[in-house]
């Protein structure tokens, strides 16, 4: 049996990289699905542990240069990259400045007037900024050679030992020429361009830890450790020792470590993490709680009911790193791209210096060896393997840190190019608490206990808020009869069977359907009210009319989606009247009433079908058939649990703000990725002819190897930066 897996990769530095180790890992007996995400440098695999283990994989990525953490604690995983990404930031420093200290030294030496031994000096200067600034470069190439992978590291590897060995031959073997500038010694470019490209991969790195900062303040919510009571005794245990049952001591100003319910205690909790809301919420005996949320100033006793990546916080962790390392069908074209980047760019290089050789202009192998050089180093895929990746990482957590969790990649691009959205009533359009307003009983004062506590013995098998509506009125004293046969059927009600009579609970259809008469001289206490039916048989037992207040930002939300050309409808299970009397306060144009599931599918099939691309929005089981039809699916936060698992993006509180919010920021998103790619790929369209010579004829402009590093590096760094801007990207309607 497969199983998803995680693994943090240290090493990668480009798409080239990524490539490489998904292809490395591929080819491991066992091992399928390889995809990394190359802004948090994640491998993601599915794994066949009868065929091969963690270790494995981890031999497979290590052969061809890089290197793979595989602890089973996710903690310490995230604990070892740290500190390894802690080194690696360290050693790039440092051969940063070794790399620059050999550029700059070899600056001022060609400033000075010639000497006889300058060349020599050239050499001797130029070594350690090429052997031990660019080790790294040269090892990963010699090792991804031997597998047939290529990445940056093979570019710059390539150059730069062209550029040195090939001034290393002329120097020592070609003395009968004149010294210095005549002979073509290039050390000082072999050197520059590890010194640029050094100094680009350690901003890059820098900028790039910016883009993984959401998963990190989420990760910082959780607490390493817990005091947990046992046997009356309290015991201080790290967070992945607990277990479901535990009961927590949470002292004022903590972390709740778990999600459970309070049993001793009372306090105000921090829950503006979960919830968004600012202002603390009261807690009592019998409250819940959640992982992540700080304590106020009572001491908190809490039983556990979920802990470690089962508590809401973990699944929002787990959802978020889920989303960052999918991808968008636009990243995977330029994914494919970037694959086969380098052995074309060789190729050209290839090309360049034989059509140098061609035109038999004076010096053509000097220029020629010059331009395939420059062609190497300035085409890197850096910027067009980031352009994606950090735009999606940066926009999806920034969704999250704003209450809206997306699922996946996919569903942030798409939700950019919808142009209609369809909203549930109950639960979206209103705030989902419906209370009973009016009641008729066609029974005996006599039978009306017996009738209340059949009803409320069926209302809490059902998910729907009316139902629970029915059961917070009829709860008084708890009583419930035994029933048998329940059955619920979504959008109409529920059915089940007593003392050998069937009974339903629902709408005017559902309970027709046995044959019910329903009075037509009784009129609905509002106009937008729900009614519910009870009956027994054909008998009518019962009527219920339940009403539900309306979201308070709704018309403003509903406002702004039109001012971004989005066509909003209404579909709802209630009364078609209901339906007109909500759509008249919020200003809706289209609305539909008396839906069922299926009819809710159907209409947005009929959407799709006219062009249009659809997302809905909704809360309940009922909504669920709707929500896997539409083209992206929203759920709001309070919903069902079904809903929510079918949702691509869920507003984690129901706020509808959210909507327009998580809206804006897809389109956000999704025009950082075009602009990201559009500077790639003009930056390579301009860069390699230029770098090839093509001014040469011109203006005798030819580009030095070093400038040419130097440019690759500023593309890279700007695309990352464009990514971040959208952590201050502001959100309408959230200001």
């Amino acid at each position: 049996m497969k199983e998803q897996k995680r693994f943090p990769v240290v090493g990668m530095r480009c798409a080239g990289c990524a490539h490489s180790v998904e292809q490395a890992a591929s080819k491991v007996e066992g091992i399928s699905d390889a995809n990394v995400q190359l802004a948090e440098n994640i491998l993601s695999v599915s794994v066949d542990e009868r065929l091969a283990s963690a270790e494995d994989l981890r031999k497979a990525i290590r052969s061809i240069g890089f290197d793979l953490i595989v602890e089973d604690s996710e903690a310490e995983q995230l604990r070892r990259r740290d500190a390894m990404e802690a080194a690696e930031l360290r050693r790039m420093k440092c051969d940063t400045i070794i790399a620059w200290s050999s550029a700059i030294l070899l600056m001022l030496l060609m400033l000075m007037p010639h000497f006889q031994m300058m060349p020599y000096l050239m050499m001797l200067i130029a070594l350690p900024g090429y052997t031990w600034a660019g080790r790294t470069f040269h090892r990963s190439a010699l090792k991804q050679l031997r597998h047939g992978v290529f990445s940056m590291d093979t570019l710059v590897s390539l150059s730069t030992t062209i550029s040195f060995f090939y001034s290393l031959i002329v120097l020592l073997f070609f003395r009968e020429g004149p010294a210095g500038m005549k002979l073509h010694l290039y050390f000082d470019a072999s050197a520059m361009i590890i010194a640029f490209v050094l100094l680009g991969k350690l901003m890059e790195k820098r900028a790039g830890r910016s883009t993984g900062q959401a998963i990190r303040e989420l990760m910082r919510l959780q607490p390493a450790e817990a005091l947990v009571v046992r046997n009356g005794r309290e015991t201080v245990m790290p967070i992945a020792a607990l277990v479901a049952g535990d009961f927590v001591r949470v002292r004022p100003g903590e972390q709740i470590p778990v999600d459970g319910i309070v049993t001793e205690g009372s306090s105000s909790v921090q829950e503006s993490m979960i919830s968004g809301e600012p202002l603390p919420r009261e807690k009592e005996v019998g409250s819940m709680v959640f992982s992540g949320t700080i304590n106020g100033s009572g001491v908190l006793t809490v039983q556990s009911t979920h802990v470690g990546s089962d508590t809401v916080l973990g699944r929002i962790i787990r959802t978020v790193r889920e989303a960052q390392a999918s991808k968008a069908p636009i990243q995977r074209l330029a994914d494919r791209i970037a694959g086969i980047f380098v052995p074309i760019v060789i190729g050209l290089s290839i090309l360049t210096y034989i059509i140098w050789q061609l035109t038999g202009a004076a010096d053509a192998s000097v220029y020629g060896l010059l331009c395939a050089i420059s062609v190497l180093v300035i085409a890197c895929p850096c910027a067009l393997g980031l352009a994606t990746p950090t735009a999606l990482v940066v926009g999806i957590g920034r969704s999250a840190r704003n209450g809206i969790l997306v699922r996946n990649a996919e569903a942030l691009e798409r939700f950019a190019t919808i142009d209609a959205v369809v909203l549930d009533k109950t639960g979206t359009l209103t705030i989902g608490k419906p209370e009973v307003t009016g009641i008729d009983w066609f029974v005996s004062d006599t039978d009306v206990p017996k009738v209340r506590r059949l009803l409320y013995s069926a209302e809490i098998l059902s998910t729907h808020p009316l139902a629970a509506a029915i059961c917070r009125a009829f709860a008084e004293d708890g009583r419930t009869e035994e029933l048998s046969e329940v059955q619920n059927f979504p959008g109409r009600g529920i059915e089940f069977s007593f003392e050998g009579e069937i009974y339903r609970v629902g709408n005017q259809t559902f309970v027709e359907e046995l044959g019910a008469q329903i009075p037509t001289d009784i009129t609905a206490l509002s106009e937008d009210a729900a009614v519910l039916y009870f009956s027994r048989a054909e008998r009518l037992l019962g009527r219920f009319c339940v009403t539900d207040e309306l979201q308070p930002q709704a018309a403003e939300v509903l406002a702004q989606l039109h001012r971004h050309g989005i066509r909003t409808i209404m579909l709802t299970g209630d009364r078609p009247e209901a339906a007109e009397a909500l759509a008249r306060k919020l200003g809706l144009q289209d609305y539909r009433g008396g839906m069922m599931p299926s009819d809710k599918a159907d209409y947005i099939r009929i959407l799709k079908d006219k062009g249009h691309h659809v997302a809905m929005v909704g809360d309940g089981i009922n909504d669920s058939e709707a929500l896997s039809t539409a083209d992206v699916s929203v759920a709001m936060g309070d919903g069902s649990h079904i809903a929510i698992e079918v949702a691509g993006i869920t507003l984690m509180r129901s706020d509808l703000r959210l909507l327009p919010a998580a809206f804006e920021l897809s389109r956000a998103t999704r025009r950082t990725v075009k602009e990201n790619l559009f500077w790639a790929m003009c930056y390579n369209l301009i860069a390699i002819p230029i770098a090839a010579g093509l001014l040469f004829p011109v203006n005798g402009f030819l580009l030095n190897p070093a400038i040419a590093g130097a440019a690759m590096a500023f593309s890279s760094i700007s695309v990352v930066t464009n990514s971040l801007r959208l952590r201050t990207k502001r959100l309408p309607l959230l200001r």
